[in-house]
């Protein structure tokens, strides 16, 4: 003997089993969505941890500086002027994804950078250029808020 089911009674079935699908299809792509998505804290701790290297990245110019001016190393523009040239554009690149940085802070660290090129293109003495990259690289860490 067969068993007769509505058809009112077999669409709300169907219905109830579809939205509960729904539901457990939506939660599961929250949940995963959530953990590919960085937080705004962590976006901003990548940022700042890229600035630290940037810093970094200019304190470390002095030992090339040192080298050329000594005439063991490369020429200045190989040496100090091309990676002074790759940190700037990947500080250019971090600044952009810092909008806590105002145009005149952005414009005071490219100062800073201008100011180590010109030393460096200039010849000035190592201490001299230890103190511009002293003064750009803390501007950096400053402003970026990158700690060391």
């Amino acid at each position: 003997m067969a068993l007769y089911v509505s058809e009112a009674k077999r669409l709300r079935r169907v219905v109830v089993v579809a939205a509960t699908v729904g539901v457990v299809a939506l939660a599961i792509g929250w949940a995963i969505g959530r953990q590919q998505i960085a937080s705004i804290d962590e976006r901003v701790r990548e940022v700042q941890t890229e600035g630290a290297r940037v810093a970094s990245a200019v304190e470390r110019l002095d030992i090339e500086y040192e080298q050329v001016l000594s005439g063991n190393g490369d020429s200045i523009a190989h040496g100090v002027i091309a990676p002074l040239a790759e940190v700037r554009a990947i500080l250019q690149k971090t600044l952009d994804r810092a909008p806590w940085v105002t145009a005149q802070q952005r414009a005071a660290i490219l100062d800073a950078l201008a100011q180590v090129d010109s030393d460096a293109n200039a010849k000035v003495d190592v201490d001299a250029f230890r103190g511009s990259l002293k003064n750009a690289s803390t501007l950096i860490r400053a402003t970026m808020g990158a700690t060391a």
